[in-house]
C-alpha cells in the first residue's frame, strides 16, 4: 500500500530546505565576521534587542499614539486617511522645529 501525499509534511520539508545554509548566506550578504555572526545567531529569541528594554516614557507615549492611530485607520476610508495624515503632519511640522528637522533627514535619505 502506498503512502498518501500530505501537503503539510511536504511544506514543512520545503521550509527546512530553504533554511539550510541560511546563516552562511546571511553572513556572506551582510559581510559579517565569524564573531559577529556568532553574536547574531546565538541571541535568545525571547530576549529584547539591545537598547529596547530602556525605553523612555516619551518613546512609550509615542508608541501608544501610534497604536491608537492604527486602530483609527482601520475605520477610515483611503480619502479619510489621507486627510487625517495631512492634518497631523502639518500640525507637527508647524508646531515643532525638531519635526521639521526629522522630515528633512527623512527626505534627504530618500533623495527627495
Amino acid at each position: 500500500m502506498s503512502k498518501r501525499f500530505n501537503i503539510h509534511d511536504w511544506q514543512a520539508k520545503q521550509s527546512l530546505k530553504e533554511l539550510e545554509g541560511f546563516d552562511a548566506r546571511m553572513q556572506a550578504a551582510g559581510g559579517f565576521s565569524d564573531e559577529e555572526m556568532g553574536d547574531i545567531t546565538s541571541r535568545d529569541i525571547g530576549s529584547p534587542f539591545p537598547g529596547t528594554d530602556n525605553v523612555s516614557p516619551f518613546t512609550a507615549k509615542a508608541k501608544d499614539y501610534t497604536e491608537m492611530f492604527k486602530k483609527e485607520y482601520r475605520e477610515m476610508s483611503d480619502d479619510g486617511i489621507d486627510e487625517f495624515n495631512k492634518e497631523i503632519i502639518e500640525y507637527l511640522l508647524n508646531a515643532f522645529p525638531s519635526a521639521q528637522a526629522t522630515a528633512k533627514v527623512f527626505f534627504a535619505k530618500k533623495g527627495i
